[in-house]
């Protein structure tokens, strides 16, 4: 029923008819309406092949889109009506239907993924290749096909036909590239040469397929118009469509479906928008959906759809590339081949090795220019750029569009042009796509560096050893015990992927063990150095795998709620632009320019306080003389100032009627009158301020202002009383008029109200950048402190390892001073910044705990979204959270201690002794090698701490104490900050030495104190244990953080996972059984200890293997910190349920009740 009545209404159609049938455009129109299930069924046939195709990839070794492309030749080949049915109509597709359909997918994808450094040092040899390497392209393939063809072209037809076969189509190459990791500078220029091709060819198609059609219909002034303005609007109009996603995503807090929706929609509406107004004004959707993808990238979305969102995007990519491709080989086999003859087929053939040519001959023209900008140009990668020339879907589209435009002959033009077309897209798919491996290896491009391979061989070592270690474990498990490991063992093997037969490389060359000589008369072996060759290379390869980790560590805080958005955005973008600079590494100057009070912002604050505050007069005392120290105190008065403020706006309402013709004819009289009025008070003002002010009256501002509308308004009195109009000529009116317009200066001092507010609107922006900064800062130090805990797993070379470990080590002690300097000089922007992330972070820790509830089912759908919902409104509170908090105090200080939480009797005890201690720069307050005298809680300020690493009770205190070389350790504590607690608790003399970096105050617990508040709340747990349980969780963060296990898991994590771990203690030469089904890890943070079974020694702090299953304790103290396994009976030991209370939770006859709402 609703398809015959489609047909009516396309039958009452004003649709221009040939006879008595419908014409050409409402026969595709129809085509919808009758084989819409033709068209279904072919869209997901297509899928379906596409996904059959990208399984055998591997063993067919062709690239993915040439199989499809020759499945859909073949497919479109087939004569058989059951087959043409459905390939006639998608023979048949409007081409603007297809670009419109997939090209903003493609465009979007490509422009998103391109990393944004690159692209922007890339610029001008994008733009190059692009712009005048196309019109190089197009104007020899234009020469070519007006001379060489006889097809009697004109120059315009000739100039759209080469318009039509120039762009390139790089998925192929850009592919291949990528999976050989070659240089990512290569891979996107090829890339953007082919995305701004496609802008600049369907603008030259457009404007030569015009002229072609009717070459006097084009005006030449409106022709630069439009191209100026495809130029500048289409990339403004992405920019802004770009700030607004942006902005709209800022207030959607992990709503997957949402922001997916958005991207997607948002690219396709930037498109359509383009496009609709490029008759207006001239846009053009790709470019301005290029611009939208370039300047998006993850971090603008919620970090934990971030995997969703590149899936989502690859997928819509995969299924646009498999549909194009078939559809062009089956628009190829229907409407090209049956227009091919003899010597169609010779002129595609020189065609093909005449683009070739003409690419080699724009390559070197541009050669010298493309090797002096962006990251240079070598004959490797000119080659590269020359075969990659691959011709693909969008050049078909073109050739669609110019056959089925009115005006151009059928047989000359529009079928020759659509069969050199198909041609080329048919030979370059065949030729250069399925060669282009061979070339890569060819020129040396798929070789990989010694470092990389020496990275490899380390990283398949570390999975070998895990392997090892967790067949070590299963081989105890009851269940696992009788299993085939050898079988198990053989399967499992990793091999290294970069030490293949060809290349024949010795795994000693590569080894991290250091390489060794054997001298030929003594045999004694001799360590062979790194040539300084090596050394360089070794080290530029771990500067990019030390800035790659930072792009990790600020991406992990910001999905855990460490950073915000525009944090990591800036961080990771400074990385980024860091690894073009070789050897070059991320310093605090390259983020301490965002906290830096530099701008206009800055500079407009100091010029209003100029303006508000005078610091002569505001030091300005009264004189002893009764008549001056009378006007002092009036004029110096709030009732004095709003009179002469409510004067000023009564003086506004004679000034405008003197605009008023009318008014102020007839009440010329009465407007001289009240100005006569209005300048006495003026006068008498100033008056009564010179002799309250004296000599300091003409140094204000103000008062200079002041000083200047009265000479004005004297001025134009003396003028209005000597002439009137009547006697004055045209000139004099004149001067006249223009002295009554200075009349309206008096509204200016008004203005002096308004200073107030915008100082105070001067000081929100600035805070925020303040604000922003230290975020930053923060993060950068974090990032520092991740990056050096895992610098033995970056490098093994020991040279190497400890030269990065110095520069991170002097980078982040440079940092935290900065930030330290800028917490004292601004510390409620400091205390704003540490406030919000620590909301930031828990509300995380809820939502992450909400999820867990759910999975494990013990949280229906319903209930964790209502939960949800609730987290992100107080998530959006912090979009409008205050940019500056006061800090705390001592007290307040004091009750946030760890080990004094919750615990009032203990805050009070403590309260009671503690003293206030102040001390200047300078002063030291903890001495290295002095003995412990208490706890300084740092309340204000900043310290400098130097000395060694703390001795955690270790065999190696007597070695490491006798060392010449001990590791010397600085950094830098502020607000905050627990001083000494570890050697109160072990009495062993301090290790570091304490001074003040600025004016600083501390809270000072004296030992006496501490040891007498052991004995008084020795209950458990008691006092000492708690202070214990904080060091060992310290310590156990750490320790985590160095494992190369726990590399993915985030500080905010390590934490939630130690929430329920607890200490126990292990005497001298006392067995201590481990993972007995009871705890999931076990961390030493104290003494030493033996195993058992292999007399494997660990010292803290060390996470004990968990192939181990007893230890010997070696020293008089051993603690070892315990992470519970889930729902284990530790049948007693464990005091986390003392110490972190979980509340109460009703029973299941009572949730039930609950659930149905009749609960007693």
């Amino acid at each position: 029923m609703s398809l015959r009545l489609y047909e009516v209404f396309l039958e009452n159609q004003p649709f221009p008819r040939v006879g008595n049938n419908i014409s050409e455009h409402s026969r595709e129109l129809v085509i919808l309406g009758h084989n819409l299930p033709h068209i279904i069924l072919f869209i997901f046939g297509s899928c379906i092949i596409g996904a059959l195709f990208r399984s055998l990839e591997k063993k067919v070794k062709l690239p993915y889109t040439v199989l499809v492309s020759m499945f859909g030749i073949i497919l479109g080949s087939i004569k058989y009506d059951e087959v043409k049915q459905y390939t006639k109509e998608m023979a048949n597709i409007d081409p603007v239907l297809l670009i419109h359909a997939f090209m903003p997918v493609l465009i979007f994808s490509t422009a998103f993924e391109i990393e944004s450094h690159i692209f922007w040092k890339s610029l001008l040899q994008v733009a190059l290749l692009s712009i005048p390497g196309f019109l190089i392209n197009c104007t020899l393939t234009a020469v070519l096909a007006v001379k060489v063809y006889t097809y009697n072209w004109d120059w315009y037809t000739a100039m759209m036909f080469a318009a039509i076969v120039s762009p390139t189509d790089p998925i192929i190459s850009v592919s291949l590239l990528r999976n050989i990791g070659s240089a990512k500078a290569l891979t996107l220029l090829i890339e953007g040469e082919s995305l701004f091709n496609d802008g600049t060819s369907i603008i030259m198609f457009e404007i030569f397929r015009d002229l072609a059609i009717d070459p006097y219909d084009i005006i030449a002034s409106e022709l630069a118009i439009k191209l100026v303005l495809k130029i500048f609007v289409s990339p403004l109009f992405g920019f802004l469509m770009s700030k607004v996603v942006m902005f709209w995503l800022s207030y959607i807090f992990n709503d997957g479906l949402i922001e997916i929706t958005m991207s997607l929609a948002i690219t396709y509406i930037t498109f359509y928008i383009g496009e609709i107004f490029s008759e207006w004004l001239g846009m053009s959707g790709v470019i301005s959906v290029t611009m939208l993808g370039l300047l998006l990238d993850t971090v603008n979305f919620s970090p934990e759809i971030e995997v969703f969102l590149l899936r989502f995007w690859e997928m819509l990519t995969y299924l646009a590339n498999t549909l194009i491709f078939i559809i062009v080989g089956v628009v190829i086999a229907e409407r090209s081949f049956e227009h091919l003859a003899v010597n169609d087929g010779f002129y595609i053939v020189v065609l093909y090795f005449a683009l070739n040519i003409i690419r080699l001959v724009m390559i070197i023209v541009l050669s010298p220019l493309l090797s002096r900008i962006g990251y240079g140009f070598n004959w490797r990668w000119a080659s590269v750029s020359i075969w990659s020339g691959i011709r693909g879907a969008f050049s078909l589209n073109l050739a669609l569009m110019a056959f089925q435009s009115e005006g151009l002959d059928k047989v000359t033009v529009k079928n020759k042009i659509l069969l050199h077309t198909s041609g080329m897209v048919v030979l370059t798919l065949l030729i250069n796509a399925t060669t282009m491996t061979w070339l890569l290896k060819l020129l040396g491009l798929c070789d990989i560096s010694a470092p990389k391979r020496m990275a490899m061989y380390s990283a398949v070592q570390r999975v070998r050893d895990s392997e090892e270690n967790t067949f070590s474990m299963l081989k105890i498990d009851r269940f696992l015990a009788d299993a085939n490991w050898n079988m198990a063992e053989k399967i499992v093997k990793i091999a290294d992927p970069y030490n293949t037969t060809d290349e024949k490389v010795s795994v000693e060359e590569f080894s991290p063990i250091a390489r060794t000589s054997k001298c030929p008369d003594c045999e004694k072996s001799i360590p062979c150095e790194p040539s300084p060759r090596e050394m360089e290379d070794m080290l530029e390869e771990a500067r990019m795998r030390i800035l790659k980790a930072q792009k990790t560590s600020y991406w992990r805080q910001y999905s855990s709620g460490m950073l915000n958005r525009h944090a990591a955005r800036t961080l990771i973008s400074t990385t980024e632009n860091i690894t073009d600079y070789k050897g070059k590494f991320m310093t605090v100057k390259d983020v301490k320019k965002y906290w830096e009070l530099k701008g206009v912002f800055v500079f407009l604050r100091r010029k209003l306080e100029d303006w508000m505050y005078d610091v002569k007069v505001d030091k300005l005392k009264p004189s002893k003389n009764f008549i001056l120290k009378r006007c002092y105190q009036i004029v110096f008065s709030n009732t004095f100032e709003y009179f002469i403020y409510t004067l000023i706006l009564l003086n506004l309402f004679p000034i405008i009627l003197e605009y008023i013709p009318e008014q102020s004819l007839e009440l010329d009289q009465e407007l001289r009158f009240a100005n006569y009025i209005f300048f006495t008070s003026y006068l008498m003002e100033a008056s009564l301020k010179a002799l309250a002010m004296r000599r300091a009256y003409l140094f204000n501002h103000w008062n200079q202002f002041d000083l200047f509308i009265i000479s004005m308004a004297a001025v134009d009195i003396i003028f209005d009383q000597l002439f009137g109009f009547s006697d004055l000529n045209i000139h004099m009116i004149k001067i006249v008029r223009v002295f009554r317009m200075f009349r309206l200066t008096r509204a200016l001092r008004l203005v002096k109200i308004m200073i107030p507010r915008l100082i105070e609107l001067l000081n929100k922006q600035i805070n925020k950048q303040l604000s922003f900064g230290y975020d930053i800062g923060k993060g950068y130090v974090v990032g520092e402190e991740d990056i050096s805990k895992i610098v033995d797993h970056i490098s093994d070379e020991k040279s190497i390892a400890q030269k990065l470990r110095n520069i991170l080590e002097k980078n982040r002690q440079e940092a935290v001073r900065e930030l330290g300097l800028l917490q004292r000089d601004h510390p409620g922007i400091a205390i704003s910044v540490k406030t919000r992330q620590a909301i930031r972070t828990v509300l995380n820790s809820e939502r992450d705990t909400i999820h867990a509830l759910m999975s494990g089912g013990l949280l229906d759908d319903n209930e964790a979204l209502k939960l949800e919902k609730m987290i992100e409104i107080k998530m959006k509170q912090l979009i409008k959270f205050p940019p500056a908090i006061p800090p705390p105090t001592a007290e307040e200080l004091l009750v946030n201690v760890p080990w004094l939480e919750k615990g009032k009797l203990q805050i009070q005890f403590i309260k009671s002794r503690g003293k206030l201690l102040y001390f200047d720069y300078g002063d030291t307050i903890i001495r290295e090698g002095d003995e412990p005298q208490g706890i300084h809680l740092v309340v204000s300020g900043m310290v400098k701490v130097h000395g060694t690493s703390p001795y955690l009770g270790t065999k190696k205190l007597a070695l490491a104490s006798d060392s010449a070389e001990m590791s010397r350790l600085t950094d830098y504590r502020s607000s905050g900050a627990i001083l000494g607690d570890l050697n109160c608790l072990t009495q062993q003399r301090m290790e570091i030495t304490v001074t003040c970096e600025t004016a600083t105050q501390t809270c000072f617990i004296s030992t006496d104190t501490l040891f007498e508040a052991f004995d008084v709340f020795s209950e458990f747990p008691s006092l000492e244990y708690k202070i214990w349980h904080s060091l060992a969780v310290k310590i156990s963060v750490s320790t985590f953080m160095e494992n190369i296990i726990y590399q993915g898991w985030t500080y905010n994590k390590i934490c939630a996972y130690l929430a329920h771990a607890y200490l126990v203690d292990v005497d001298m030469n006392s067995k201590f059984n481990t993972y007995d089904g009871s705890m999931e890890e076990a961390v030493l943070v104290y003494g030493s200890c033996d195993d058992t079974q292999n007399q494997k020694s660990y010292d803290a702090p060390a996470v004990i293997s968990k192939i181990t299953r007893q230890v010997t304790s070696t020293t008089n103290l051993m603690k070892v910190f315990i992470v519970p396994s889930a729902g284990a009976e530790l049948n007693g030991r464990s005091p986390s349920s003392q110490l972190h209370d979980g509340g109460s939770a009703p029973c299941l006859r009572h949730a039930a009740a609950h659930r149905r709402g009749n609960s007693n």
